[in-house]
């Protein structure tokens, strides 16, 4: 009697073996990830330290084992190969080195410094060796994160609070380690701090230079530049650096959000954007450097430099010193040093490379390539609100906090608080001691912010100056909005009547609850705590260590809505956009 039988398809085995290897190694980074945290962040005696790093070693030779199978079992390993050499590579360099270690015995000690920053401690080779082939693979999974997600139909909006709210509790976890904190802090503490890097406002409920050690003010600052830079430009830009080709789907996704049509030019722009940020931070470290070798040892002055520029360029206001940039008031080169990197992290990845194009033209004599309409708006706005700023801030405090310093020192001051007011949370005066009237110019600076596009929060300068040229336009009874010989969508002119109404409905609803959550405090500082948060800026009148659970909660969700735009949380919250088939008759209704 003939029995039917289902052949055998080898294929369809190799697929799902390997799925199922392909959520063990998953597994393996996830435990990979958590051995490392305990290793740094956990205080550990001598035999729980011998098993987290006889785990370690463990994990490694998993990671080298499946992706040996992985090579093995695939028909198209050839292709395969060249699409992954990233991870083979870096495995194969691993297996040459322990033969060496192993071979030739080297029984030589390397300094951990990340052990613990304060302390030196001293490690066998092998295990740094594993240490680091491990979290470069813990990396390569974060980017494989990335971009799976970015596969399913997730919009750009959700794809930013996904990221980023996903970004804040990492790092909030990371914070309520032992090793990075002085002493134990509470919960909403670490999420309120983290939620303040990643936003790159600024805001502190404990004092970053005290209450956090040297490696939970290493964790602040990649929080501050991975959320300044953004988590998806910084997850593709790994990617590429690591040798994986981003999906049609991932970059498509990243085009809408970096508000590039040029997707095959994606690569590039990452690039660009890496560079300049690199750069400018770099010269910024050199600079701050040389001016704090003055003040500090030479060890010392490098990792204050180092903070401070990433912290400045980010525009997050993040210091090391207690009293922020207080005590370096009167210091030009510090002062000048800051402000300039506040101001070009302020202009925006885009003004900034449509400068650079253009100065490059410029110099070769062709006028193919000139400053585009946003960078006319960001620059003149930008040059305009300093002014502005710098001059009502001298005008009102003249007499009041800028009373004991000279002329001279008064007007770099005022300049600087007129940058920082914009967008980045330093500061060289005691805002506690300030007028109203000055906390009112600094409600209005900070609500307007900076640049499109940059690492800044508020409204930006060009929806100020698209509003601001709509009251002219409609003055002089034109019927379209023309801005140095171009027309304006209709479609930005409601875009920005948007984004100012939700900020400022926002602006007054938490100011409004804060006003019943902390009754002790005048609702001129409530006003100024909120819109200091959601501008992401970080200035403050001294309420912030001193609010209520209920109100850190507030101010968490406030920065949150103020880093990833309000527009892009109603968008993410409301239905998908979509172009209406019909049109109805129109009516005239009278306002004003």
């Amino acid at each position: 009697m003939a029995t039917n039988t289902v052949p055998w398809n080898r294929y369809e085995h190799e697929l799902h073996f390997l799925y199922i290897l392909r959520w063990i190694m998953g597994f393996t980074a996830l435990i990979a990830f958590l051995l490392l945290a305990i290793d740094y962040g956990v205080y550990l005696d001598s035999q729980s330290l011998a098993w987290v790093e006889t785990g370690q070693v463990i994990v490694g030779y998993l990671f080298l084992g499946g992706y040996v199978v992985q090579l093995i079992i695939r028909r198209d390993r050839w292709k395969y190969l060249r699409h992954n050499k990233f991870k083979y590579a870096v495995s194969l360099g691993m297996l040459l080195e322990i033969a060496i270690v192993y071979g030739f015995q080297i029984d030589l000690r390397v300094v951990r410094l990340l052990q613990d920053l304060d302390s030196i401690t001293f490690r066998h080779p092998q295990i740094l060796l594993f240490q680091l082939y491990i979290f470069s693979n813990v990396l390569r999974w974060v980017v494989k994160i990335s971009q799976s997600l970015a596969q399913y139909n997730v919009s750009p909006a959700h794809f930013i609070l996904i990221s980023f709210g996903s970004a804040i509790l990492l790092g909030a976890a990371l914070l309520l380690l032992p090793k990075a904190t002085t002493a134990s802090i509470h919960p909403i503490d670490a999420l309120f701090t983290a939620t303040s890097a990643v936003c790159v406002t600024g805001l502190i409920v404990v004092d970053t230079a005290t209450a956090f050690t040297k490696l939970g003010q290493i964790f602040i600052l990649l929080l501050i530049q991975f959320g300044g830079l953004g988590i998806m430009t910084v997850t593709a830009f790994f990617s590429l650096l690591i040798g994986q080709r981003m999906t049609g789907r991932e970059q498509l996704l990243l085009g809408d959000m970096l508000d590039t049509r040029q997707v095959a030019q994606l690569g590039a722009l990452l690039r660009t954007i890496f560079f300049t940020a690199i750069s400018i931070e770099a010269c910024g470290i050199g600079l701050l450097y040389l001016s704090w070798k003055e003040y500090l040892p030479a060890d010392a002055s490098l990792y204050t430099a180092f903070f401070h520029a990433i912290s400045a360029f980010c525009n997050a206001g993040f210091s090391t010193f207690p009293d922020s940039l207080m005590g370096f008031a009167t210091n030009m080169k510090i002062n000048f040093t800051v402000t300039g990197l506040i101001i070009l992290g302020g202009l925006g990845v885009g003004t900034l490379r449509n400068m650079g194009h253009a100065c490059v033209n410029a110099l070769k004599e062709k006028r193919t390539t000139s400053l585009s309409v946003q960078s006319k708006l960001v620059l003149l706005m930008t040059a305009l609100l300093l002014i502005i700023g710098m001059s009502l801030f001298f005008m009102l405090e003249y007499t009041n906090t800028l009373a004991e310093y000279p002329w001279q020192s008064q007007a770099l001051i005022a300049f600087f608080q007129a940058v920082t007011f914009r967008t980045a949370g330093f500061n060289t005066v005691d805002f506690g001691k300030v007028k109203e009237s000055t906390l009112m110019v600094g409600i209005v600076l900070m609500f307007i912010g900076a640049g499109p596009g940059s690492t800044a929060g508020g409204i930006k300068v060009t929806t100020l100056a698209i509003l601001l040229a709509t009251v002219v336009s409609a003055a002089r009874g034109q019927t379209r909005l023309e801005l140095f010989h171009r027309t304006i969508p209709t479609m930005v002119l409601h875009q920005t009547l948007v984004v100012v109404t939700l900020y400022l409905s926002l602006m007054m609803s938490v100011s409004l609850l804060l006003s019943l959550t902390e009754p002790r405090f005048r609702l001129i500082e409530l006003l100024f705590e909120t819109v200091s948060a959601l501008g992401t800026v970080g200035l403050s009148t001294g309420v912030t260590p001193h609010l209520s659970v209920a109100g850190k909660i507030f101010i968490i969700i406030t920065m949150f809505a103020g880093r990833v735009g309000p527009f892009t949380l109603a968008l993410a919250i409301g239905q998908r956009q979509r172009t209406e088939r019909y049109r109805y008759p129109e009516e005239k209704v009278q306002i004003g």
